[in-house]
Order: C-alpha cells, then sequence, then structure tokens
C-alpha cells in the first residue's frame, strides 16, 4: 500500500506539474442543454455568448479576468459576467479533473473552488460496463466501448492492487480541487472500503477523518451462510479543520415522544419536557447565588442560567415548580421547538430505490435522493459546488438542482452520461454543458492497447452500438 501511494502521488504530481503546458486536457463542449422551456435559458445563452466575445470572467466565481485592468481590480466598464454553467462531462475522470483544475481562455481554474464531493466508485472487480437498454418491443444490450474496456482492464488487472493505483490520484486531484472548508464522501461497501479508508488517510490526514457513516441500504435477508450485507460505508473526510458542517435533524420516533414529551400543557395543548435547571459545579457568580430561596451552592451545583435569565423565563411560564415544598424547578421544553434528533453515524432510515419508486430510473447502482439531500444539505453551503466525478445514474446532480447549489459530474460510461442527461432534461434543470474529454481518451487507448490493435473500427463500434445497430459482417468488412 506504501508504494501505491507513493505511486500514484507522483502520477497526481505529473499531472498538476503539466496544467500550465500547452499539452493540458481541455474540455470539448458538445452540447449546451436548455432544458426548460422559459425565456430564463435564452437569456443564458446570450449572456454566455456575450462573455465569450469579451473573454472575461466575473469576480468572486473563481475566476479569472483577462484584461490588464480587471487584474488591477479596475475592470472595464464594459465586462459582463460570465454565468455559472454546470456540467455533465462524458469521460475518464482523472482526465476532466485535470481539464477542470487547469481551465482554459473561457473557463477558468477551479482549483480550491469546489465545497463538495460525493463519489460512489465501483465497488468490486466484478462490475462491468454493460449497459441493458430497454425499448418498445426490444432489449439491447449494449456492450462495453473500447474507451470503458481500457478503464475497465486498468482498474482490474491486478485486482484491489489496481484498483487502490486506480483511485489514489484521483483523489489527490479532489483535494486539489476542494476548498479548504469543503468535505468529501466516499460512498463503498465491504469489499474495497477499508483498503481506500487508509488511502484517504494518506491523503487527506487521518485528523481530518469526519465520520465512517453506516446506511443500511436494504432490509434483512438471507441469502448469506453467514451474516448478510445490509450496509454501506461513507467515509466522511475534510480538507481541514475549518469545515463546513450544518447539523441535520431527524424526527423523534413516537415511542420517544410518547415517554420524553408525556406533559401535556392546558390552555395550549402544547407538549412538553421537563429538563434540569442546574447543573454540577460550585460557581461564585450570579449563576452561583440563590434564587427564590434555594441556593444552589448547598448541593453542589451551580443555575444553567443567569440569575436575570431565570427570572424572564420564570416570568414566560418556562419554568415549572415543584408542588411540594423544597422541590427543585424545573425548565419546560416544548416539543415544537426542537429541531429533532441530531443526526448520527447509522443511517437506518433513508430507503433504497425500490422498484416502484417515483424517482426509479433503472439504473442498477441509482442512490436514492434523500441520500443525497442529506449529505449535500450538511456540507455543501447555498448555492455553492457540488461535484460527483462517478455520476453513474445523475442522483448527486439532480438533487444539487433542486436544491440551488451549482454542480458538476462526470462518467466515463456513454450510457450513464445519456441517462443523466435525460434526467435533468425531464427535471427542466438550469442550462448546462454536455462537454467530452475528447482525444486525450482516445490517444490513452491507443497506448494501452498498442497503436496496431486499435483500428478505427473501434471508435465505429461505439458509434454502432449507440443506435442498436450491427456491424457487416468480418468477411464482408475485414477492416471493420
Amino acid at each position: 500500500l506504501p508504494e501505491i501511494v507513493a505511486n500514484g502521488r507522483k502520477q497526481a504530481e505529473r499531472i498538476l506539474e503539466s496544467l500550465e503546458s500547452r499539452q493540458r486536457v481541455r474540455l470539448q463542449t458538445r452540447e449546451v442543454v436548455l432544458p426548460a422551456k422559459d425565456s430564463a435559458a435564452q437569456d443564458w445563452v446570450t449572456q454566455q455568448q456575450r462573455s465569450a466575445q469579451q473573454n472575461v470572467f466575473a469576480p468572486g466565481q473563481g475566476s479569472l479576468l483577462a484584461s490588464p485592468q480587471a487584474t488591477l481590480g479596475t475592470a472595464p466598464e464594459t465586462q459582463t459576467p460570465a454565468p455559472w454553467a454546470n456540467r455533465l462531462i462524458y469521460g475518464d475522470n482523472l482526465l476532466a479533473m485535470a481539464a477542470l483544475l487547469a481551465g482554459d481562455e473561457d473557463t477558468p481554474s477551479l482549483r480550491g473552488k469546489v465545497d463538495l464531493i460525493y463519489i460512489d466508485p465501483p465497488f468490486d472487480s466484478k462490475a462491468d460496463y454493460r449497459t441493458k437498454v430497454t425499448l418498445p418491443g426490444v432489449e439491447l444490450e449494449q456492450k462495453p466501448t473500447v474507451i470503458e474496456q481500457f478503464a475497465y482492464s486498468d482498474t482490474w488487472s491486478d485486482g484491489t492492487a489496481s484498483y487502490l493505483a486506480m483511485i489514489t490520484p484521483r483523489l489527490i486531484l479532489m483535494r486539489e480541487l476542494l476548498a479548504d472548508t469543503g468535505s468529501i464522501y466516499v460512498h463503498l461497501d465491504w469489499h474495497v472500503g477499508h483498503y481506500v479508508k487508509l488511502v484517504l488517510d494518506e491523503v487527506f490526514g487521518r485528523e481530518n477523518f469526519q465520520n465512517e457513516l453506516i446506511w443500511k441500504r436494504t432490509s434483512a435477508r438471507s441469502d448469506s451462510e453467514t451474516c448478510n450485507h445490509i450496509h454501506d460505508v461513507i467515509f466522511f473526510f475534510s480538507k481541514s479543520e475549518n469545515l463546513h458542517f450544518e447539523t441535520q435533524y431527524g424526527e423523534y420516533e413516537s415511542s420517544y415522544l410518547e415517554t420524553a414529551y408525556r406533559n401535556i400543557e392546558e390552555g395550549t395543548g402544547r407538549r412538553y419536557t421537563l429538563s434540569d435547571l442546574m447543573a454540577a459545579g460550585v460557581r461564585n457568580g450570579s449563576s452561583g447565588m440563590p434564587w427564590r430561596g434555594i441556593d444552589p451552592n448547598l448541593r453542589g451545583n451551580h443555575w444553567k442560567f443567569q440569575i436575570a435569565r431565570l427570572d424572564e423565563l420564570d416570568a414566560a411560564g418556562r419554568i415549572a415548580w415543584p408542588k411540594k415544598e423544597g422541590g427543585i424547578p424545573r425548565y419546560k421544553r416544548y416539543l415544537d421547538e426542537m429541531k429533532g434528533i441530531p443526526l448520527q453515524s447509522i443511517w437506518s432510515d433513508i430507503n433504497p430505490v425500490a422498484s416502484q419508486s417515483m424517482e426509479r430510473i433503472d439504473y442498477s447502482t441509482q442512490k436514492p435522493s434523500a441520500l443525497l439531500e442529506r449529505v449535500i444539505a450538511s456540507s455543501c453551503p447555498a448555492s455553492g459546488v457540488v461535484a460527483d466525478f462517478n455520476g453513474g445514474s445523475g442522483t448527486t446532480a439532480a438533487v444539487a438542482e433542486k436544491l440551488g447549489r451549482r454542480w458538476i459530474t462526470s462518467d466515463i460510461g456513454k450510457p450513464a452520461c445519456m441517462v443523466m442527461r435525460k434526467r435533468l432534461i425531464d427535471q427542466e434543470a438550469k442550462p448546462f454543458l454536455y462537454q467530452a474529454i475528447g482525444d486525450y481518451q482516445v490517444e490513452a487507448a491507443k497506448t494501452h492497447f498498442g497503436k496496431r490493435d486499435f483500428r478505427i473500427g473501434d471508435l465505429s463500434q461505439i458509434v454502432l452500438s449507440l443506435y442498436g445497430a450491427l456491424p457487416l459482417p468480418p468477411e464482408v468488412n475485414p477492416q471493420r
């Protein structure tokens, strides 16, 4: 493992060093997707075109200003801020991240600009890239494209060691993309999760490991000879100690409410519970003074509030006085003022996507929207940037769109990208760019397979498979 991590660092360093070179990877925009039917979409396009002509970008969006005046803080009056463009990227995520880090004339670098990264990478070596497509009256099975075969062989040629060698440089580039207040959530299971945790410790630092989250993804099963696997793990790391995090709350269980909030206030009907007004420890200030004839110091305690605040609470009816003389008053906490139970590390309240669910899109690794809603609400500020470099069914992008966050997602599988594109169109998302790595991926595949074995027919096969078409037989077309 130390050797794998060291090699991964060297690979990432080579990529980072190449960001300023002429040969740096660039994204190719294949399509501007305008799902919404309102005029705002056309306004967005007009703004993009105007900005592209001026080649000037807005401050505050992690962008650069092209003109000398702008770099001195005196931007020209004709400057038009470039609107943020959400992105769906087809291609190897290593190359996609390199392009995002490099930036270009039209797109500024996103280094240190991403607030949250969630990834759901392949779990084990039994995964493949075959995709079944159902059309009226027929079901097609698309075989892996040459690019997907390249990724597959690169990831699994030596089993777990290959997997770790694949993911290490990618995690390093993800750390470069994260803002100082940013976080990453890595969703895995028992196959490779523990190995990846060790790599995460090396890349992000053990001191920045925030939690191991357990998601109970299915109910009880009986298909194992020992204990059944019914949960996934999500490793939660921050880039620094100054992470952005907003505590989420769950609903109280009915049994808890019946016992803890069994008191009902007359007149208002509000449920409440009683909690202590004192805490252990003697104090000399106001909170240690006698109040209403009760001296907390005699009990080795102090009041939880200052005397003036106790008077305010009593006047507001928030203090319950005991009927028996000599009893200790207690503080009223109303149920309707409580946010709920603070989020814990075991998530058993989010169900997987059911077969009849409205959100189901028949993608085998689809994750429920509720899971991503919780992650994004916890670790991405309003209008922040969320990235998912194993996009799959597009749940991360769809939820980020719904919650008003900006997003970037990518996948090496063309079917996954088409699934995500359709899902976002159906959702009437804001305009977004469909981009690709393009020729860089082809060159990488050539290097991997050898130029002799890599023929134009490999690419034609991709096109044919997208249409569900069959190639001519080999005897008719030997060069494919």
